[in-house]
């Protein structure tokens, strides 16, 4: 089974509740709460992973963006430690994984910074996917080994670089080569422009490429959506698309 990973806008709070069933009932595995998509996904509200908690049932994953602002991926020491109290928070609110991500201004992973996130997650047994800001690494390939020791569980990406206007289903080659990389070490969730047509098309490229099946899964934002609200016949779709036999 290929899992499928809904991102969900958050900043109505009166629609947490009604978007976490709809995705839960479409047969969707997790949800990625952000707030402020505008900016490409920040930390949530500590209301909204409360609501979303409550709305969860335990049925499906919760995970948290852990991002303070918009704009790159290198940040000062004030934005580390806020991401350290945001991580916290996100525990107590019963978030069960956080997505977070830190690089170098050289586009590098930030070992100093990833090292004290991860361990805050670790302390309070969350998962960690570490976010797109894997595509603008400079050599993202050489990043998995470093990010499985790490501790990471899963890494988002859509095989091209970050702020490019391809999508995922132009890179199913490249896609391929980080999961064979990973070795199902890490799971590789393949976001950008998924959709039920382009996921089927990315799943079967990859099994042709493959030599050996290793999990992955598949995260979609826009193509969950029916007028900004996450709907459960779009992500139902999303999951029969790459499940159906």
């Amino acid at each position: 089974m290929i899992d499928i990973e809904i991102c969900l806008p958050c900043d109505d709070l009166a629609n947490v509740a009604l978007q976490i069933r709809a995705a839960r009932e479409g047969k969707a595995a997790r949800v990625e709460l952000c707030s402020h998509m505008e900016h490409q996904g920040l930390t949530p509200s500590v209301n909204a992973m409360q609501q979303a908690r409550t709305a969860a049932q335990e049925e499906i994953t919760l995970l948290a963006m852990i991002r303070p602002r918009g704009g790159d991926f290198c940040y000062d020491e004030g934005e580390v430690l806020q991401m350290q109290h945001d991580i916290a928070l996100a525990a107590q609110a019963g978030m069960q994984g956080v997505v977070l991500g830190a690089l170098t201004p050289d586009n590098k992973l930030d070992i100093g910074a990833l090292t004290r996130l991860i361990a805050v997650a670790n302390n309070a047994n969350l998962q960690v996917t570490f976010h797109r800001a894997f595509d603008a690494l400079a050599e993202p390939a050489q990043a998995i080994e470093t990010l499985i020791e790490l501790g990471v569980q899963r890494i988002l990406t859509s095989g091209c670089d970050w702020g490019s206007h391809d999508t995922a289903q132009q890179h199913c080659a490249q896609l391929a080569r980080y999961i064979a990389l990973a070795k199902g070490q890490i799971e590789i969730v393949i976001g950008g422009g998924i959709a039920p047509a382009s996921a089927k098309l990315i799943a079967q490229a990859i099994s042709q490429q493959m030599e050996q099946n290793y999990h992955y899964s598949f995260h979609a934002y826009s193509s969950a959506l029916i007028d900004g609200v996450v709907h459960e016949n779009p992500v139902r779709q999303l999951y029969q698309g790459v499940n159906d036999t």
